[in-house]
């Protein structure tokens, strides 16, 4: 369902660096694929309500990094098997692999900022952005798993 891929850390007492290399000429990428979108999330309040992501993919990887702050990352695979992970550390990054995998993104701390990179660009046709729909898509994938 993911994997937690971890970053390199340069301090030397003016703040931390941590570099994403991207491309195919690094060799040392820590990036599991190759990025063909990027995009930020930035929360100026921590209000318990507020709920991002709430949707899965048919075919889109993403890598999910807590550049600052902290939040809930919630997964769920079309098994059924749930995952809820703190992200907190600008040093680590999730990496949702292809499939159907729920995500949502909860209790974000007041400062929190969230880098996703993803291995397309954004494509609608991609998005499952029911629930129901989702776990009926499970359910046809599993019964597919059993028969084959």
């Amino acid at each position: 369902m993911f994997d937690i891929v971890n970053f390199e850390k340069f301090s030397d007492g003016r703040g931390d660096l941590i570099p994403l290399e991207l491309g195919d000429n690094f060799l040392k990428t820590s990036i599991p694929f190759e990025v063909k979108r990027f995009y930020f999330i930035a929360f100026p309040n921590d209000s318990v309500d507020i709920k991002r992501g709430n949707h899965a993919h048919h075919n889109l990887q993403q890598l999910i990094i807590c550049a600052s702050g902290s939040f809930t990352l919630d997964l769920e695979d079309f098994i059924g098997n749930k995952e809820s992970l703190f992200l907190d550390k600008n040093t680590k990054g999730v990496h949702i692999k292809k499939g159907l995998i729920w995500r949502q993104l909860k209790n974000f701390s007041p400062n929190c900022v969230v880098l996703v990179f993803a291995n397309q660009h954004f494509d609608e046709k991609d998005y499952i952005r029911s629930y129901q729909k989702f776990k009926e898509l499970s359910y046809l994938q599993m019964k597919a798993k059993k028969l084959s």
